[in-house]
């Protein structure tokens, strides 16, 4: 069980190093929130090769995410935190869920609002506005993030079984992400990576100091 925890965590990892070195791939990451503010420039981002691959990659790290976030839950459940932990896998999980919604927006409207504004339709721009329910989707999917880790980092710290740290610099590399920057992006997104994998050394530890024991 303890070694599928393991691999579980290390998808999270994982998936923070995709999501990190992904962030590479383009300088200009919150142009795609500023559509009707910088219109050329988001539409210049958006019909890239570069971004497609950016865009692309969040499918593969949320998935990951979605792997990690439940076997985390199953290694707190047995412990005195179980409730708070579980708070936390639906609460990231809701986050996991709306986060493919995302990444499926950017992926295929915003290219299309790009190519539609490049070939004289600028009204075509507004579809990509955060000022109505577009903006109301993408904050869902922030607040249950970070309500999520909230309750994760909680009952990670009060359960005793993981470094008690872990899930605060998790909760603290998701918080940076909005954050505009390049280096920023990088650095937040490897924050939460380098947590997770924290995490399951610490399992693989434990089970090391056990099987020792036992001999």
């Amino acid at each position: 069980m303890k070694l599928r925890i393991v691999a579980s965590l290390s998808c999270l990892g994982i998936a923070g190093l995709v999501f990190a070195f992904g962030d590479l791939l383009i300088d200009q990451e919150n142009v795609i929130f500023k559509a009707e503010l910088e219109p050329y420039n988001f539409s210049s981002l958006t019909t890239t090769s570069e971004y497609l691959w950016w865009a692309g990659r969040g499918f593969a790290g949320v998935f990951l995410e979605m792997i990690g976030t439940v076997g985390l839950y199953f290694y707190l459940q047995q412990s005195k935190m179980e409730k708070w932990a579980f708070a936390g896998l639906l609460l990231t999980l809701t986050h996991q869920l709306t986060g493919i919604g995302v990444f499926a927006i950017v992926y295929f409207l915003f290219p299309a609002v790009g190519h539609l504004y490049q070939n004289g339709v600028p009204d075509a721009i507004t579809f990509a506005s955060m000022k109505g329910s577009l903006g109301v989707f993408f904050a869902i999917s922030l607040i249950t993030t970070m309500a999520g880790l909230f309750c994760m980092a909680i009952a990670i710290h009060k359960s005793g079984k993981l470094p008690k740290l872990s899930g605060w610099m998790a909760l603290l590399g998701f918080a940076l992400i909005p954050v505009p920057g390049i280096f920023v992006q990088f650095l937040a997104n490897l924050i939460w990576s380098l947590a997770y994998f924290w995490m399951a050394m610490h399992i693989q530890k434990t089970m090391k100091k056990v099987e020792y024991a036992k001999a």
